[in-house]
């Protein structure tokens, strides 16, 4: 709760909001303020030292290579928050299936 309470206020957001944030694909701006939300919900938790913002996760992130990011972004489109899926429910690529009629 913690990760999407700081996720939804870096990008100025409602809870509601989360999906459709994503539905056009994952800009800069919320991949970055994705993983800052997550590594500081985790140190605040943790009782970390927080050395660290907004920016600088972003140079970070210069050092990712595109698969890891990519992982990063399939996995958070799988997540489910409240009960629903980030990705509407749909499966990632999912290719239409025929319908059975008798």
């Amino acid at each position: 709760m913690n990760f999407w309470a700081e996720f939804t206020e870096q990008m100025g957001i409602s809870l509601q909001e989360i999906g459709s944030v994503f539905e056009s694909g994952v800009s800069l701006n919320g991949l970055r303020a994705l993983i800052y939300s997550a590594v500081l919900a985790n140190d605040l938790e943790n009782n970390n030292e927080v050395d660290y913002n907004l920016y600088s996760v972003g140079t970070w992130l210069d050092d990712i290579d595109a698969e890891t990011i990519n992982q990063i972004v399939e996995t958070m489109l799988q997540s489910k928050i409240l009960g629903n899926s980030l990705n509407g429910g749909e499966p990632k690529n999912a290719k239409a299936q025929p319908s059975k009629r008798k």
